[in-house]
C-alpha cells in the first residue's frame, strides 16, 4: 500500500485549512457577538448622555419663603395680614376688594406663582373678600 504524500493531493491540503477555519469562525462568532453588544450598550449610553448635555434642564427655582413673598405683596401695594411658610409653600390671608383680588390673581401669574389652594369668601356680600391661599 501506498502512503499518503500530500504533495500529490493539495485540494486535500485546502479542504482541511477550510474545515479547521469554519470551526474556529463557529469558536469566534459568540464571542463577537458578545463584542458587539457590549459596544452597542455603551454607544447608546454615551449617546444619551451627550443628547442630556445637549438639552440641559433649566436649574431649578429656589422656594418660596414667606418673607420675600411678604415683601413683594408689600411692594405690589397688597398688605397682607399673616403669611407663614408651610409644607406646601406659603399660606397668606388678607382681606381684598374684588379688584384688588383681580389684581393679586393677575400679579401672581405673571410672577411665575402658582395658587394651590385658594379660598375665597365674602360675608358682607359687598366685594369685600376674605382670602386665604397657599402659593408655591
Amino acid at each position: 500500500m501506498k502512503g499518503f504524500n500530500l504533495r500529490h493531493h493539495p485540494l486535500f491540503f485546502l479542504g482541511l485549512l477550510m474545515v479547521l477555519g469554519i470551526m474556529v469562525l463557529g469558536v469566534l462568532i459568540p464571542e463577537v457577538k458578545k463584542a458587539e453588544s457590549l459596544l452597542l450598550t455603551e454607544w447608546s449610553r454615551l449617546r444619551y448622555l451627550a443628547y442630556l448635555l445637549e438639552t440641559e434642564a433649566s436649574p431649578r427655582k429656589a422656594p418660596l419663603s414667606a418673607e420675600v413673598l411678604k415683601e413683594k405683596l408689600v411692594s405690589e401695594g397688597f398688605k397682607p395680614e399673616t403669611i407663614r411658610g408651610s409644607y406646601f409653600g406659603v399660606e397668606v390671608e388678607m382681606e381684598l376688594s374684588w379688584r384688588d383680588l383681580a389684581r393679586l390673581l393677575s400679579w401672581l401669574s405673571s410672577q411665575d406663582l402658582r395658587v394651590r389652594a385658594f379660598h375665597a369668601e365674602d360675608p358682607s356680600g359687598e366685594g369685600n373678600f376674605r382670602v386665604r391661599m397657599v402659593i408655591r
